[in-house]
């Protein structure tokens, strides 16, 4: 396959020190930070929304779950409208828009309200992924898959880095109202970088160097126009369901921790508002440098190993990550259930290179479409946790949030040995 490239780059000089693909990588790492920012804001202000409103675990978690629905229902006509449109256009209307109702969030004064009004926030999310997912298979050779995704889908946990203690201050000084005010900004400021930017294939860009473009395209996946999904063949495909049902699972153990972390730490174990603070974001700083450590590491060994056996053994800290998360509630002391939130969450980021290219690599020429599919099955997880957890902590206590999560969790990993 023969690729030309026109003479626009050899008038464009560029000044950034490393290739135009790690602007990709680095713009949407930074969509994944505002996402989650803009996610777990509902998270940290759930506290003090309960006490204003006299809600309790079981009304709180149908608030939560607002989000979820809209961002699932919506996931899978995101991905056709990305594979139609290009991530580059679609990405930046679902920014816009859900920033937009970010801002519009403090407006609801019902349970119903507020997640209704999650739920047409979250419609708008709905394209990151499937976004995300073309443009780097589009820009990305496939050896560099397990280290680009890894890096991208870690500014999932960036997010709450930023999130937790912002939040927490605009609390503090403003009211929980403030934050959704705030952080609908973040979205704002990203979009001009991005539509500047970014193009949806490197073939297109002007600013792009000869050599860089060669690389790309020589370990590329062939990527002809899409015309119509072969949705038979796909759901007939044993390895497709093992990512599904993973990707499910890590999402269930991620979802306890985004929904009701700050809650747990406030409620359960009486932390202040500023030890919740240190206590909801360190675990998310130690997933954030372990989940691109464990990427590169995947990478380095598939060069040389089988890449299904490699992935396999790096399901062996996941396991590990849900059995831990098991003592967190019979850890008495704060620091202590710190640490263990900790060590559990580094653990658990094995998982993220590992499902997060999965999909794409079995059907790397629907990338969009099925990075829609994935991530819809895989976000139930979001629908069902904050209900689901909040039942079981008024029934239960939170003993038995943790149990169901390990066994989730636990049960993906097995689909996934077996049939992955």
């Amino acid at each position: 396959m023969s690729h030309t490239l026109n003479l626009r780059p050899a008038l464009l000089s560029r000044w950034l020190p490393w290739p135009k693909r790690i602007d990709i990588c680095l713009l949407s790492f930074v969509a994944m930070v505002v996402a989650y920012c803009d996610r777990v804001n509902l998270s940290v202000a759930a506290p003090l929304i309960m006490q204003e409103y006299h809600w309790d675990t079981v009304q709180m978690g149908w608030a939560l779950s607002g989000f979820f629905i809209g961002y699932t229902l919506f996931m899978i006509p995101a991905g056709r409208l990305v594979d139609h449109f290009g991530p580059k256009r679609v990405f930046a209307a679902g920014v816009a828009w859900w920033s937009i109702f970010t801002a519009l969030t403090p407006l609801s004064r019902s349970m119903a309200g507020l997640a209704g009004m999650r739920a047409i926030m979250g419609a708008g999310q709905s394209g990151t992924i499937p976004s995300i997912n073309r443009s780097l298979v589009n820009w990305f050779p496939r050896q560099e898959y397990s280290r680009a995704f890894g890096f991208c889908y870690s500014g999932g946990f960036a997010g709450p880095i930023l999130a937790f203690p912002l939040a927490s201050a605009l609390l503090h000084a403003f009211g929980w109202r403030s934050v959704f005010f705030i952080f609908a900004v973040l979205g704002w400021l990203w979009l001009p970088f991005w539509l500047k930017g970014v193009s949806d294939k490197p073939e297109n860009c002007a600013s792009i160097d000869q050599s860089e473009l060669n690389h790309i395209l020589s370990a590329r996946p062939s990527l002809p126009a899409v015309e119509k999904v072969p949705w038979l063949k796909l759901f007939q495909l044993r390895p497709f369901w093992a990512v599904l049902m993973l990707h499910f699972s890590a999402n269930w153990f991620l979802y306890v921790i985004v929904s009701w972390l700050p809650s747990y730490l406030m409620m359960e174990r009486h932390f202040s508002l500023a030890n919740m603070t240190i206590g909801s974001t360190l675990p998310f700083v130690s997933a954030l440098l372990s989940s691109n450590i464990w990427a590169v590491l995947i990478d380095h060994l598939s060069k040389t190993r089988n890449r299904i056996r490699v992935r396999k053994a790096f399901l062996i800290p996941f396991i590990c990550a849900a059995g831990i998360l098991l003592f967190v509630p019979h850890v008495s002391s704060p620091i202590g259930t710190v640490i263990l939130l900790c060590v559990s969450m580094s653990l658990f980021t094995s998982v993220i290179s590992i499902y997060t290219s999965g999909s794409t690599e079995l059907a790397p020429r629907y990338a969009g479409t099925v990075g829609g599919v994935q991530n819809c099955f895989a976000n139930f997880a979001g629908v069902l946790v904050p209900v689901i957890v909040g039942y079981a902590v008024k029934i239960s206590g939170w003993d038995s949030a943790f149990w169901i999560s390990a066994a989730v969790s636990w049960f993906g990993i097995g689909f996934f040995l077996f049939f992955g």
